[in-house]
């Protein structure tokens, strides 16, 4: 069998990375032994496959080194001398910044591996530690709260919080109150320019619902609307119109819990942003003082270092934003079976008649006025007395 080693008694081809050099080696099972290559055997292979492998290694050894000679022409070209070859005392402020780092990065790893379960639905309790809107009172108008939930509607809050896409289906049909001639794409709160078109009238996307023809198939555009049109965040996004649909036609406000909620997922969502912006600008720093100088030592740490740090605020930054749509989806599942309460036993949407006529009375007068097409309404004025 073939296989690539940084080390390996016959050398075909060679590339330096920096101060690294690298051989890119062949061995057969007879050259290994088998067992104390550290690579898994393979079974004895045709000996013109073997040819044929040994070639393509020495080729590929040739290309890679040519890349890696290209790219240290081009950085001594750009860079000076005292910079490639460590800059001196600029080599020994990178030491000490990589000294820095060594010490740092191994309690960020630590910090990154014990904050585990606020990547996990464990962190959903974390919410109660912010404060809900003062507005808010204990239902804010609906039939049951956030935390009646789970025993009132358990088979429907188990089964978004399972399948989201399917339990949003489910919900906007409820949130319609059950006439999908009423539906639109997302209902039109997403109406108007969007990406690129934000920026630059005339180019996409922009969003003009009711025009798709969704009238015609409500059902298929609204399984795309929680699948697939709006990304990876489209079920979120679905509910968030349905509830602020139901909303709004019922006059329902925000529930305690779900306030909560929102206030714990912006707190978090930011510290994990930051986290996350230092990570990167860490990371792109460590590249470019590694590549800009590729003979110094202490420079060679640092970016090595640095890398590793980044590493490690990645991973925080990742395991924050894990628990955030942990708590999310959680919550989703919560509010979907309150709106599922609410639409069999809360209040109803109501109905808007157009009125017949309005009455005002005075002390002596009756007016009735009855609405016209004219911006002027006629108004009938009759003795009270004498009717």
């Amino acid at each position: 069998g073939q296989y690539f080693a940084v080390r390996g008694r016959i050398p075909h081809g060679m590339f330096s990375l920096g101060r690294f050099h690298v051989f890119i080696t062949t061995a057969s099972r007879s050259d290994t032994g088998g067992r104390d290559s550290g690579v898994p055997c393979h079974p004895p292979r045709n000996p013109n496959h073997r040819s044929r492998d040994r070639l393509s290694s020495i080729v590929m050894a040739n290309i890679v080194g040519e890349a890696s000679q290209i790219a240290n022409d081009a950085v001594s070209s750009i860079c000076p001398d005292w910079w490639t070859e460590g800059c001196g005392p600029l080599d020994s402020c990178f030491s000490t910044t990589a000294d820095v780092l060594e010490c740092a990065s191994p309690f960020v790893e630590s910090f990154a591996a014990a904050i585990w379960c606020f990547g996990s639905p464990i962190a959903y309790p974390l919410i109660y530690c912010f404060d809900s809107d003062p507005h808010t009172n204990e239902t804010s108008g609906w039939a049951i709260s956030m935390h009646q939930t789970p025993t009132s509607e358990p088979l429907m809050c188990c089964f978004s919080t399972i399948c989201l896409p399917c339990g949003q289906f489910l919900v906007r049909r409820r949130a319609l109150g059950g006439d999908m001639s009423r539906y639109r794409l997302w209902q039109g709160y997403h109406d108007g320019p969007h990406c690129c078109a934000a920026r630059c009238p005339g180019a996409p996307i922009t969003i003009r619902s009711g025009s798709y023809g969704e009238q015609d198939c409500p059902n298929t555009f609204l399984c795309l609307e929680v699948t697939c049109l709006g990304g990876a965040c489209s079920s979120c996004c679905a509910f968030d119109v349905s509830r602020r649909l139901m909303k709004e036609e019922r006059g329902l406000g925000t529930d305690p819990t779900e306030a909560r909620q929102e206030n714990c997922a912006n707190f978090v969502g930011g510290i994990a942003h930051s986290i996350g912006e230092i990570a990167c600008c860490v990371q792109i720093t460590s590249c470019c003082v590694g590549c800009c100088s590729p003979d110094g030592e202490g420079a060679q740490e640092c970016s090595a270092e640095g890398r590793r740090a980044s590493r490690a605020c990645w991973s925080i930054a990742h395991t924050l934003y894990k628990g955030i749509w942990a708590i999310k989806i959680i919550a989703i599942g919560c509010m979907s079976g309150q709106m599922t309460y609410e639409d069999q036993h809360g209040k109803q949407i109501p109905t808007k008649n157009a009125p017949d006529s309005m009455k005002m009375e005075r002390e002596n007068d009756v007016q009735y006025i009855e609405p016209d097409e004219d911006k002027n309404d006629n108004i009938h004025t009759v003795d009270a007395m004498t009717e």
